[in-house]
């Protein structure tokens, strides 16, 4: 049982980091990663209004075909889907609510599983505390994405894992069995966490735990429904050519092992788990924390998560440095490592100076500096620098504008750059066709042509959209696209053939949507 003193801090932190989490939770999907939000949000939204068969997720990007797409497991998506369901209308914000929820729940979690490894009541608050408050664990937290889901599972995992191999109930190997499939399906790079559950088991029955009968049926259950599922998915992706590019086969190289030859990225990672991940003060007492933890058997868990997680970095170099969200798995541990050291530090602290005042005053300075340092980090995470968030904002008009005001089952065609380098089989930034909540393709600026235009236009594409600043680029481009006549959203339907008359009217508009330009691609419109 907690301590009252315990429980008291405890509810304070959680109602503290769920408040920080609701921090803009009705704001569109424009933040940092909103691509991949976006996507996430779209597969939501298809399983509502389209069929809530929890095996065919369909995105937007699908032209004019099913949109069926190969992709981890959708629990997250369909889990929001459920939500609009009881709304009777899609709610982005309830996404958001969900892995607020989810990622404050995993809090608790890390508190007890604090306890369970051998440490203090105290190592388990201020593990807390750090994951409710660094800045990477507070937007992701509350971000369109399965992450905070994958978290709650992962640190489930080892948890129930780990009260299994004490109690031997049945109830709760049933359960680590459960939630570690679970987490697998969630997202398949959570095998990394064979690292800590082989050393749980190495604790616990020494390396006769090869002998151990349940423990292959826990290894062969917890996975089979993943190799069931990816084997499943990659069907889907032979039926409809769609993927996520989860294996690599047509997808962005996150395995890119080139990228650990060059020290810029070993510095850039660095920078990255001091400035965004933990905050300095809660680094420097990482590594303390590191130092003193120490190789008693019931923290073998610790040290297996983090070569698992070492693993998992080198494996996956280039999506780990390219992504920030690729090392939401680094939070838990870190946050237990940052606990230790802070207790640590301010033990000494009141030893030192003999006074207990000394471990108030730096138990509040601590607070209030990481506190500080993350509201000052995680501010590019909501309004995205170098014009960025002004693009995704002006992105949003245009799409509620063409919601409105383009037929329904109208098929587009997005020029838009590319954020998923050079993929092929995935949409190189779905955003916008979500925004529109339209069907169709998007094409990058290196594919703008008439001859591309004409050949979506047989396929059933109905109209061109694109920024004007990209296809201005492009002079051979934009007289094709002039000649077909050029419209934008005050002066819809109207449509524009001469470069300097259109220029003008640009000039006299005043909306964000502006900047966008709509060209009708039917036959007679040529």
């Amino acid at each position: 049982m907690l301590a009252h003193r315990s429980a008291w801090v405890l509810s304070i932190l959680l109602l503290f980091g769920f408040t920080l989490r609701m921090f803009e939770l009705g704001e569109p999907l424009i933040d940092k990663q909103a691509w991949r939000q976006a996507d996430t949000a779209a597969v939501a939204r298809n399983f509502f209004e389209e069929d809530f068969d929890l095996f065919s997720p369909r995105v937007d990007w699908r032209g004019d075909g099913s949109g069926i797409v190969e992709m981890n497991f959708p629990l997250y998506p369909y889990f929001v889907s459920l939500g609009y369901e009881v709304f009777g209308e899609v709610r982005e914000w309830f996404g958001r609510f969900l892995s607020a929820f989810f990622s404050v729940t995993t809090s608790i979690l890390i508190f007890f599983l604090a306890r369970n490894i051998g440490f203090s009541s105290s190592v388990g608050l201020w593990a807390m505390f750090f994951f409710l408050v660094t800045p990477l664990s507070v937007f992701f937290g509350r971000a369109f994405l399965p992450e905070s889901l994958m978290l709650l599972l992962s640190v489930s995992s080892i948890l129930t894992f780990k009260y299994w191999t004490e109690s031997e109930q049945i109830v709760l190997y049933l359960c680590a069995i459960i939630l570690a499939s679970l987490c697998y399906l969630v997202k398949i790079p959570t095998l990394y966490l064979g690292f800590p559950l082989v050393a749980i088991a190495l604790s616990k029955w020494g390396w006769k735990f090869v002998y151990e009968r349940l423990l292959w049926v826990y290894l062969i259950v917890s996975v089979l429904p993943s190799v069931i599922w990816y084997l499943h998915a990659s069907d889907l992706f032979t039926d409809t050519g769609l993927t996520f590019g989860i294996w690599n086969r047509f997808g962005y190289d996150k395995w890119d092992q080139s990228v650990l030859y060059n020290l810029d990225f070993y510095r850039h990672m660095t920078w990255r788990f001091i400035h965004n991940i933990f905050t300095p003060f809660g680094f420097i007492l990482l590594i303390l924390g590191v130092h003193k933890t120490g190789i008693a058997r019931s923290r073998w868990a610790l040290w297996g998560w983090l070569i698992g997680l070492l693993l998992y970095l080198f494996l996956v170099p280039e999506g780990n440095r390219k992504l920030h969200y690729y090392q939401i798995p680094f939070v838990p541990l870190g946050c237990i490592w940052a606990g230790v050291g802070t207790v640590v530090a301010l033990d000494y602290g009141c030893r030192v100076c003999n006074s207990k005042y000394v471990k108030y005053l730096g138990m509040l300075v601590l607070v209030l500096s990481v506190l500080g340092y993350s509201a000052y980090a995680i501010q590019p995470y909501y309004k995205q620098p170098n014009n960025v968030h002004a693009y995704y904002e002006s992105c949003y008009d245009f799409g509620h504008w063409a919601d409105k005001n383009l037929p329904k089952d109208a098929l587009l065609v997005v020029g838009d750059l590319d954020e998923n380098s050079g993929t092929p089989f995935r949409s190189q930034s779905p955003t916008m066709l979500y925004y529109c909540h339209r069907k169709g393709w998007q094409i990058t600026p290196d594919e703008f042509s008439e001859a591309k235009l004409d050949s979506l236009a047989h396929l059933g594409a109905d109209f061109f959209v694109a920024a004007g600043g990209f296809v201005l680029k492009n002079p051979e481009f934009w007289k094709q696209l002039l000649s077909r006549g050029v419209s934008m959203t005050d002066s819809y339907p109207q449509k524009w053939h001469d470069h300097e008359k259109f220029r003008r009217h640009i000039a006299q508009s005043s909306s964000r949507s502006r900047h966008f330009l709509i060209v009708e691609l039917t036959e007679d419109n040529r």
